[in-house]
């Protein structure tokens, strides 16, 4: 038998309440609006403002990260 090869996606947690508040849906619909499991123009509207809140982040990181 064979283990599952499939990584389990993290997401920032922060960014999923936040955005989970702000259009009001459950922070699973979240997720899977960032995974694109759902297809409806909340769920593009959602994926393009995490990947927009994401950016700076990695950004952050990656500066501290060379310092």
């Amino acid at each position: 038998m064979d283990k599952p090869t499939k990584k389990r996606q993290t997401y920032n947690t922060e960014i999923i309440n936040v955005l989970s508040d702000e259009f009001e849906v459950s922070t699973r619909f979240v997720r899977m609006a960032i995974n694109k499991e759902k297809h409806s123009r909340t769920a593009d509207n959602i994926r393009k403002k995490y990947y927009e809140i994401l950016r700076p982040t990695q950004e952050a990181i990656e500066k501290f990260k060379n310092q």
